[in-house]
């Protein structure tokens, strides 16, 4: 069976992506069992979960556990390992960097907790539909009971996680906001793409803007800024074409970026993007 046209140079649509508790994912996270140093070789790992409390943190503020399951070779159970990130003001190093056992950390935005999660034996994390500069020192998260996270190394074994209340979550005080990540062929490739179309309707567009930014976690300076803006536009209700490039004029941009959709009376929205693969070397 074939999938696909076999053009490099398709076009890709990119969406429609929603403004919705279910479908604001911030980051993807997997999980493959490994032996680790200075563990027992009689320890197998042979699982991994993740829970998420919105506001059990000090303060309300989120609470991410990973919980590492262990066994040994002839099945008796072994004590848990628990990886606790909790939201704060600002960034705390792991407690422990001895991954045989427990520890905590603090994060003050998404990139510190994928930064942390990183560090961990067997874990990879990388962002969603979210900048990196999301702080996550807030209580505006979706509860998530604990769940086992998808074993793998590629984009498929991936559990996507982290999602926002919408109706909470505000950027630049007061506004709700739709983040979309864009690249090519994946949402994490710095890739080089030629941006063809952004459109979308929406309900709630005062004090509203329609952005296009570039958004890779290699280019994050130490104050958590990201890269250029490429789009900034003013937003509509109606179904409006705020990018609209004929195929051989359309600007070459480097993924990964973030589509921002916001509006302090935001309450439904529906966009989509089309872009296609770059010529080689742009």
């Amino acid at each position: 069976m074939y999938i696909g046209n076999g053009r490099l140079d398709a076009i890709a649509v990119k969406g429609p992506f929603t403004l919705g508790d279910t479908t604001q994912a911030c980051m993807a996270l997997q999980w493959s069992p490994q032996p680790v140093r200075g563990e027992k070789q009689t320890v197998q790992r042979h699982n991994a979960t993740v829970t998420i409390d919105a506001n059990g943190a000090t303060g309300s503020k989120l609470l991410i556990t990973l919980t590492v399951e262990r066994k040994n070779f002839t099945g008796d159970l072994l004590a848990d390992l628990t990886y606790v990130i909790s939201g704060a003001a600002a960034k705390v190093d792991w407690s422990s960097t001895d991954f045989t056992a427990s520890a905590t950390a603090s994060a003050a935005t998404l990139k510190d907790v994928i930064d942390l999660i990183n560090q961990i034996d067997g874990f990879k994390a990388w962002a969603l539909h979210a900048p990196h500069n999301l702080s996550v020192n807030t209580g505006y998260f979706i509860d998530l009971a604990e769940t086992a996270i998808k074993t793998g190394v590629g984009v498929e074994g991936r559990s996507d996680i982290l999602h926002r209340d919408v109706s909470e979550s505000v950027i630049d005080t007061d506004k709700k906001v739709l983040f979309a990540r864009i690249s090519l062929p994946e949402e994490r490739d710095a890739n080089a793409f030629e941006l063809l179309k952004i459109q979308g309707s929406c309900t709630g567009d005062t004090s509203g803007v329609v952005k296009l930014y570039r958004d890779n976690i290699s280019e994050y300076g130490s104050d958590g800024t990201g890269g250029e803006v490429y789009v900034n536009e003013t937003l509509a209700t109606a179904l409006t074409k705020y990018v609209d490039n004929k195929v051989d004029e359309a600007p070459v941009l480097r993924g990964p970026c973030i589509l921002q959709v916001s509006a302090s009376d935001l309450s439904v929205a529906e966009f989509s993007v089309q872009l296609k693969q770059a010529s080689i070397g742009a």
